[in-house]
């Protein structure tokens, strides 16, 4: 059907008043919607900058600020506009002849400049019988009018209405729908849509039959789909960054970024199908499938990081699940909407995972939520923030005197163990826990209690520990080799750190400006210390590099994995290395040979990568000819299961070994678990007692203590030497403690008291 009809002024002016009048009903209602979203848009940004801790600034909302004051400025300006000379000629440019077709698929609209559109009969929102015009509404504020003499008389007029009524109904998208006179008036949430959505994307899910045409299809319903779909995402990393959930504003432009990748890949298969007008619909049936699927992992995912925590394997094999379930959705998908031969389909899928998932796992991956940072995280950055670079450079020669002094001379006639550990990283503290713990069981098992020492990367110990850098490793072997006897004696070098595919070890101290360690170069450091009987452990990636470097006849060298593969356990979520935990906390700590607790602790790691589906570190040792028969000499276990470390140490040596002691993981969780406590309790009841006496000192004083590996308390001393610090020792001396853990031989503990004015 046909029609030809001409528009002049007067129309356009009248289709303007009709369309403004409509729209004039509804603006209280505008109006109010629009106050809301104001509201809410201050109170987010407001919440936002308060989270940030910014202070109250004009440009902090300027950019914000701006287009709203635009839309408002639009708002006011535009009837002014429309009344003015310059409306009514923008609106005389739309006068002249019109050609209007319907056809069982839609309308097709020639306007004046020749222009043609063509409307499918879904996006005909509205038909409206107006006294001497009819109007088509395409949205609210946008209608094509037809003067009813254009049709002819009354009965043509009745014939066009029903036609149009008729051609709307029986299009598959409008089954069931009445055509309404306006056009209805949108939801900002269209919360039927969808539920309908949602529903159909569930049987689709679950691979039951259903209708793409089902789905409600629009851009504000993809919207509100990506909304729920970044809602559902959010809820799970709140939940997963519990107790102290922390918002992460980069979460946001992941979300953004993977959501264009999306679009990317569905607007290059509407073009390859030439079925453009299908993308939204796919966008949409996507989306919605997304939700149906990601509830469904996300609830598995955060069920198994509950109950199965020591098995990867487990969230691997749903990550894998979700990947293949997703693929094989999608693949439905586009089967029901493009109808092509399955090897076209599979390509079309290629095109959509090649978009969403290899372009975005380029991306670094970055959650909505994450664990609030630790005390002990934000304290170990703001002391490093506030380090003296200077002060810390000029402290090394003082703190490697004293770590030198407080070593033990050698033994004559007995094959004595001397260790040095190398904490390299300072940015992660599983490696200096990792040399704690490698000092620990040396101390306990072979005696090394006096003649150990470490280098540590640590803002904690920056002040009483000498940092871990190659000048520093050389002085500490010069001074080693100075107390030992080179023939006999044997030293153990532990590293723990970073590793590179150039088989250097990572130094790093921001903001400290430290060099990366080369095996040639720890090489020279030994050779010119003149040290002759070495065992050196490498914990690092790629660390069995440093072995074809450093194996000599006199050497036993074990590292953490071969040459190009890496190690696993570096991170701030894991207390030890796998190479560390597996030989010094397991292995080591049951067994007296070097050699033999290697094998056992690369079984163990083995068993455990296999466990968590990982590539095989391939840890590796090289045994000098001569070492095996100099290590069999080396005493074990020969310490008393009561000695502490305080032998032959001064007051101030005590305190600093204390200090080291409170950086240490294991000593750390028993002190907050058992000591303090204890010690609360035990100040409490005491401290009448102690400042009623009547030569009570209020003096401030510094109190340190042994604590065995029976829970014992030993070896009290305290400086100055006050009646009232004395009845603090002996309250002290008074406590029963749980036993250490295995990997301590002795925990040094200083207090220091302070009295108020």
């Amino acid at each position: 059907m046909e029609i030809n009809y001409q528009l002049q002024g007067p129309d356009l002016e009248n289709l303007r008043r009709h369309l403004l009048l409509g729209l004039r009903r509804q603006r209280g209602g505008m109006i109010r919607r629009l106050g809301v979203w104001v509201f809410i848009g201050f109170a987010v940004n407001f919440a936002m900058r308060s989270y940030r801790q910014e202070d109250w600034n004009v440009y902090h909302y300027f950019m914000w600020l701006l287009p709203l004051t635009l839309f408002f400025i639009a708002l006011i300006w535009l009837p002014i506009w429309q009344r003015s000379q310059y409306g009514q000629r923008w609106l005389e440019q739309y006068a002249g002849n019109y050609l209007l077709n319907l056809t069982p698929a839609g309308i097709s609209y020639r306007a004046p400049d020749g222009r043609i559109s063509f409307y499918a009969w879904p996006e005909i929102m509205g038909f409206e019988a107006a006294d001497t015009e009819l109007y088509l509404y395409l949205r609210r504020d946008i209608a094509i009018p037809i003067p009813r003499p254009a049709l002819g008389d009354a009965t043509d007029v009745d014939n066009f209405i029903r036609k149009v009524r008729d051609y709307w109904s029986a299009h598959p998208d409008n089954a069931g729908k009445t055509l309404p006179a306006m056009a209805p008036t949108p939801h900002v949430i269209q919360l039927a849509a969808l539920a309908g959505n949602l529903l159909q994307a569930t049987r689709l899910a679950f691979f039951i039959n259903y209708e793409p045409r089902a789905f409600r299809v629009s851009l504000g319903i993809f919207l509100q789909l990506l909304l729920l779909n970044l809602l559902s995402i959010g809820i799970v990393d709140y939940v997963d960054a519990m107790p102290a959930p922390e918002f992460n504003i980069y979460g946001l432009n992941k979300f953004g970024i993977t959501t264009l990748l999306m679009l990317g890949g569905v607007a290059i298969i509407g073009n390859l199908t030439l079925q453009r007008e299908n993308m939204l619909r796919l966008l949409v049936i996507i989306s919605a499938s997304q939700i149906v699927i990601h509830t469904i992992y996300f609830s598995s995912w955060l069920a198994a990081e509950r109950w199965w925590p020591d098995l990867p394997q487990v969230l691997l094999g749903l990550y894998v699940a979700a990947v293949v379930w997703t693929l094989a959705v999608v693949f439905g998908i586009l089967r029901r909407l493009y109808p092509q031969p399955a090897p076209s389909l599979l390509f079309l899928l290629s095109i959509y995972a090649f978009f969403t998932l290899s372009l975005n796992g380029l991306l670094p991956s970055y959650r909505l939520y994450y664990p609030a940072e630790t005390e002990d995280d934000s304290s170990e950055y703001e002391a490093a923030n506030r380090l003296d670079v200077e002060d810390v450079f000029y402290r090394q020669t003082e703190l490697l005197n004293e770590e030198l002094a407080a070593l033990h001379d050698q033994r004559q006639g007995k094959t004595d163990l001397y260790f040095v550990g190398f904490a390299g990283q300072a940015d992660e503290r599983v490696f200096f826990n990792d040399v704690s713990l490698a000092r620990n069981v040396l101390d306990r098992r072979f005696n090394t209690a006096g003649r150990s020492l470490v280098l540590v990367n640590n803002a904690d110990t920056v002040y009483n520990a000498p940092l871990a850098n190659r000048h520093n490793l050389e002085a500490v072997l010069q001074g080693i080799a100075r107390r030992m006897d080179k023939e006999e004696d044997v030293l153990f070098l532990y590293l723990s750190s970073h590793g590179a595919q150039d088989h250097k070890l990572s130094v790093s101290f921001w903001p400290l400006r430290l060099n990366d360690l080369k095996a040639e170069d720890l090489k020279t450091l030994l050779d010119n210390a003149g040290i002759r009987n070495r065992v050196i452990v490498v914990s690092a990636c790629y660390s069995g590099g440093f072995l074809d470097v450093l194996k000599d006849d006199n050497t036993l060298i074990l590292t953490a994995s071969s040459r190009d593969h890496v190690s696993y356990g570096c991170g701030d979520f894991t207390q030890y290395t796998y190479f560390g935990e597996s030989y010094f906390a397991k292995a080591l700590a049951k067994n007296a040979s070097f050699i033999s607790a290697f094998e056992e602790a690369r079984r163990l790691i083995e068993e455990r990568e296999q466990n968590e589906a990982l590539d095989s570190s391939g840890p590796q040792i090289d045994v000098g000819r001569n070492i095996a028969g100099i290590l069999e000499n080396l005493e074990v276990d020969t310490a008393e299961p009561g000695q502490s470390l305080a032998a032959d140490l001064s007051f101030d040596q005590r305190v600093r070994q204390g200090r080291r002691f409170e950086q240490d993981a294991t000593a750390r969780d028993y002190e907050k678990k058992h000591v303090l406590p204890a010690m609360s309790a035990a100040l409490s009841k005491s401290l009448t007692d102690c400042l009623s006496q009547h030569d009570a000192n209020n003096e401030n004083f510094t109190l340190v203590a042994d604590i065995l590996p029976d829970g014992g308390i030993e070896n009290i001393d305290y400086q100055p030497a006050t009646n009232t610090a004395a009845c603090f020792g002996k309250a002290l001396g008074g406590l029963s403690l749980p036993p250490l853990p295995d990997e301590l031989s002795s925990l040094p503990v200083i207090y220091e008291m302070v009295f108020a004015d």
